[in-house]
This record gives C-alpha cells, structure tokens and sequence, in this order.
C-alpha cells in the first residue's frame, strides 16, 4: 500500500533509482521524506563540508559547540511488566 503523497512522488519519477547506489541523503528523503541536506533557518542548500572519522576529534569539536562529548551510557534491557529492574508481578 502506497500514500497518496508517495503515490504523487513515484509517478513522478522521485522514487526510481537511477543508479544501483543510492547516497544516503536521497535515501531519507524517498524513506522518511525528509530533506537533511535543507536549513532549517533560511531553507536553503546544505552541504557536507568534512567528514570526522577520529573519535577524540569529533568529541572535541561536539563539546566546543556544547554538545555531549560522550553517548549517554545504554540502559539495560527491561522485560515485559519490568519496572526499574524489579519483574512486577501484576497482584
């Protein structure tokens, strides 16, 4: 089943691949319609100046800007009925 909004963009031809590959900003916007490579402010085109492979440099640039420099630690997985790490028993 297709929407009618992605049913417009495939008649359209925004759908079809052109190539076997496909850069993942057009594989947002067909998945998701969702255009990360436009500003949110003045909506004009974005483009990708670097890419950061060294871990300790993107950390350092991620606190510069005031953004966390680490992930935030990953929680356990929690059963059905769990609750902060005690199995509720439903009585």
């Amino acid at each position: 089943m297709v929407s009618i909004k992605h049913w417009e963009r495939l008649e359209n031809g925004a759908l079809m691949a052109t190539s076997p590959r496909v850069d993942w900003a057009r594989l947002l916007k067909r998945g998701l319609d969702v255009d990360s490579l436009e500003c949110p402010k003045c909506h004009g085109r974005l483009r990708v100046m670097a890419v950061i492979m060294e871990r300790e440099t993107a950390r350092k640039i991620c606190e510069h800007i005031g953004l966390p420099g680490r992930a935030p630690a990953r929680a356990r997985a929690r059963g059905a009925g769990e609750e902060d790490g005690q199995l509720s028993m439903g009585w």
